[in-house]
This record gives C-alpha cells, structure tokens and sequence, in this order.
C-alpha cells in the first residue's frame, strides 16, 4: 500500500495557528496529528492521537480541523 499523507495548516482570525496531519500507514492504519497553538507559536495542544472513530482519513482530517479550530477560536488573544 503507499503511504497517503494530508496537512492542514491555517491562521485563525485570533493569531491563533491550527496544523492538522493525517498519514495513512503501510499497515492501513491512520496516523493523525492535532495542534493548535498561540499567535507567538507556543502549544495550546498538541494531540498525537486525536480519535475520530470510523472515519476514512479524508472525513478523519474534516473532523480534526473542525475540532482545531474550535479549541483556537476560543482562545483570547491580545
């Protein structure tokens, strides 16, 4: 099987930066890769293994992305 990889990078309007990645492995398996972190680039999380039960990878890194942003957008920033 070849490895498929996915990355989602995006500034939210509060400065806030979200990185999504999702990788599926030679074994079938997705590995996946969640942080949302502050304007000055430190972690507010960072989840190596965010669970999006079920899903194919492409559903696994919509679901990842909505959660992200969730946690980022409700950062306050100055």
């Amino acid at each position: 099987m070849t490895e498929r990889h996915i990355t989602h990078s995006e500034t939210l309007s509060n400065g806030c930066t979200i990185e999504v990645k999702a990788e599926i492995l030679r074994d079938g398996s997705l590995k996946m890769f969640m942080g949302v972190y502050w304007p000055d680039g430190s972690a507010i999380v960072e989840d190596k293994h965010p669970s999006p039960h079920l899903l194919d990878m492409e559903a696994a890194m919509e679901w990842a992305i909505e959660k992200a942003k969730t946690i980022g957008n409700s950062q306050r920033t100055l």
